[in-house]
């Protein structure tokens, strides 16, 4: 049995499963901006940060479909109000 290694993107997942049907602002270490409004997620063996896949359960009209790393998340951002509700360390 290979042991799972412990997450380290608890607060990334924490904020956006918090946000389910929410509009979240996401930025990406490579600049990408996404809108996302929910997640789904998990991990590959042996890997301490999740795939996500955004806004497909369920689908939200006209919002795209984006996969990427939690380690590359750099903020987090309320679109409304501007609150930063994470920032990479």
């Amino acid at each position: 049995m290979i042991d799972q290694a412990p997450p380290r993107d608890e607060e990334v997942l924490g904020v956006l499963q918090g946000r389910d049907g929410v509009a979240s602002r996401v930025v990406l270490s490579n600049g990408q901006k996404l809108v996302v409004f929910n997640i789904a997620w998990g991990y590959d063996l042996g890997e301490r940060y999740a795939h996500v896949t955004t806004n497909i359960s369920p689908g939200v009209d006209g919002a795209a479909v984006d996969v990427f790393s939690t380690m590359l998340v750099e903020t987090i951002v309320d679109p409304g109000d501007g609150t930063v509700l994470y920032q990479a360390p």
